[in-house]
């Protein structure tokens, strides 16, 4: 029993000590309720006016209010205009209706992209560093819109271009294969690309 008590008194002198080194202990205080800093949308109770953000309950997509009347809403979803109730409307912060004009626009400028993009790419004629430039963009373009085939006609010559090319191609990432074309749509002169 001697011993189990000078152990003791000798484990509280340890702690005390420990404690004396880290310097006076603060009381933690008890973790409350933290404020919400995202606003949860308001259902509306006074009529909205135009140019008011607003979003379909249990929708993501925000739009602008066009016009009132009465208990009809037109709203505006980027192109697509609608006329809902006002019940089912709640109201959302002028900066979510920015974030979501931006990202439309930039679908849309992704969607004319692609639409105005070619497959393939001429450059014979050009020296081996203005080629290799075109190619790399060229590249990125297809990589970043999701094309899975390009072509690209650098005609056979001496097969420097060719040989630039092919040694580029090798080192890009989104490049799963290439090869000749076939031999009737212009065999050596042509490589044919498949991207990821």
């Amino acid at each position: 029993k001697q011993v189990r008590a000078s152990l003791n008194r000798f484990k509280e002198q340890v702690t005390e000590a420990k404690a004396d080194e880290k310097g006076p202990t603060v009381p933690k205080k008890p973790l409350g309720k933290t404020k919400n800093l995202t606003s949860a949308p308001k259902e509306i109770h006074e009529k909205p006016a135009a140019g008011d953000a607003v979003r379909i309950k249990g929708q993501t997509s925000v739009g602008e209010v066009m016009d009132v009347s009465g208990k009809k809403v037109t709203v505006a979803f980027g192109m697509i205009k609608t006329t809902v109730n006002i019940e089912s409307l709640e109201r959302v912060s002028n900066n979510q209706l920015k974030k979501e004009k931006k990202a439309s626009n930039t679908r849309d400028l992704l969607h004319e992209r692609k639409l105005n993009f070619r497959q393939d790419i001429d450059v014979r004629g050009m020296r081996g560093d203005e080629a290799l430039q075109a190619v790399m963009y060229f590249i990125d373009d297809a990589l970043q819109l999701g094309v899975s085939r390009v072509r690209i006609l650098h005609g056979t010559g001496t097969g420097a271009l060719r040989q630039i090319i092919r040694e580029y191609l090798g080192t890009v990432g989104g490049v799963t294969h290439f090869q000749d074309e076939h031999i009737q749509f212009g065999g050596t002169g042509i490589t044919v690309i498949d991207l990821v």
